[in-house]
């Protein structure tokens, strides 16, 4: 399998060192406006070459040189002295459009993994210009914001996070939420697991805390990394190793929870093909508005800019 990343900073880098470092792809392209910046990250990812479980082939090259990638990671952007994603649509659409065009006119026909932000508009745009299946664009959704969720409840009650199963829905932004009624502690309900084990906290604060925990990374070291490239890369597995594993991204959405025609997160099922399944969680009353006010909010920054 061969990757490309568009866009060479902390997040693009922390997918190519990531993917390399896990062994899940045997060559590497990386692509940013500034040339010096893609080769250099390259080549600091090609020196750990000892260290990998098999070689990777590691480069820099243009758009076009991205043509012959199984998949592409897009990346650019930054959210430098931004405090809500979708100041980046209006700020970066005409790149993301520009560049998407290119690559697919210079034959690449593969799959886009989107995390520029705002990601779930950003993956409808691409989709749009592309011309792809909609299997074929996915966004980075909100997969990182529940890993997120899961650590921060995992720390409150004071278990392994991986016994902790979340689910953040709707918007990779300000409108996301919780859906407390699925979170669940091993084989139990949170609300069967708190009477047997009590533990005070404030739902909306955990909420908070998820949603702001990008904001605290970004003002203390200038972006955020490790989460992001983690995240991506188990969406890069699990097609490249066709794993069928259901992670919470953003794809479109055809009449689930009643929303139609934008990206919003809900768990699918990521194999080879990309997006195979999208899954529709049983929702409560109050968790169906909050996720059709991510569709609203979308939508409107969408129609804003068409």
């Amino acid at each position: 399998m061969k990757l490309g990343i568009i866009g060479s900073g902390a997040v693009g880098f922390a997918v190519g060192y990531t993917a390399a470092r896990l062994g899940l792809v045997s060559d590497i392209k990386f692509n940013d406006k500034k040339e010096g910046l893609a080769k250099a990250q390259a080549m600091d990812i090609e020196d750990a070459s000892s260290f990998y479980p098999h070689y990777v082939k590691m480069s820099s090259g243009s758009y076009r040189d991205m043509a012959d990638r199984d998949i592409i990671v897009l990346a650019t952007g930054t959210l430098d002295g931004i405090k809500d994603r979708l100041e980046e649509y209006v700020m970066y659409k005409d790149q993301v459009e520009s560049y998407v065009k290119e690559v697919v006119d210079a034959g690449f026909d593969g799959i886009f993994i989107v995390v520029s932000n705002p990601c779930d508009l950003m993956a409808d745009l691409v989709y749009r210009v592309s011309g792809f299946e909609k299997e074929r664009v996915i966004g980075s959704g909100t997969a990182l914001d529940t890993t997120r969720l899961n650590t921060t409840l995992a720390k409150l009650l004071d278990i392994d996070p991986k016994d902790v199963r979340g689910v953040t829905l709707g918007e990779h932004g300000e409108s996301q939420f919780v859906a407390w009624s699925r979170v669940a502690i091993g084989n139990m309900s949170l609300d069967e697991y708190l009477k047997a084990n009590p533990c005070e906290f404030s739902r909306d604060e955990v909420e908070n805390l998820v949603r702001e925990r990008a904001w605290r990374v970004i003002d203390g070291k200038g972006h955020t990394q490790c989460g992001i490239g983690s995240t991506v890369c188990s969406i890069i597995d699990a097609i490249v190793n066709d794993k069928k594993s259901t992670i919470l991204v953003a794809s479109l959405l055809e009449g689930q929870y009643g929303i139609d025609d934008i990206y919003l997160s809900t768990p699918c099922v990521i194999g080879r093909k990309g997006v195979e399944k999208v899954l529709e969680v049983e929702l409560n009353d109050e968790e169906i508005k909050r996720i059709k006010h991510s569709e609203e909010v979308l939508k409107a920054n969408r129609a804003k800019y068409e």
